[in-house]
């Protein structure tokens, strides 16, 4: 039996869920930016491993976000039909 859900709770999980991502996103990003600062300042290349390390936060962060929102999807698509199918 399904748990039965209020009208208004559906949109606010999702908004919750979407935000999450997009933070993850955003951390991931400064967070290599501000490791690129620091080899930068240590090495004296400024501001080279600063740029490095945003593009690379970056595309860690997007990947992260294409994962969650696009491979899972697919792969629990995919287990729930093979669930189906098996005459369950």
């Amino acid at each position: 039996m399904k748990h039965r859900e209020s009208p208004g709770t559906r949109p606010m999980v999702d908004v919750a869920r979407y935000l999450g991502h997009g933070l993850a996103w955003v951390l991931s990003t400064g967070l290599f930016l501000g490791l690129g600062w620091l080899v930068d300042r240590w090495l004296g290349t400024a501001p080279l491993f600063t740029i490095l390390g945003a593009f690379i936060g970056a595309a860690a962060g997007f990947y992260s976000l294409y994962h969650h929102l696009v491979v899972e999807p697919r792969q629990r698509e995919e287990e729930e039909r093979r669930k189906g199918g098996d005459g369950e």
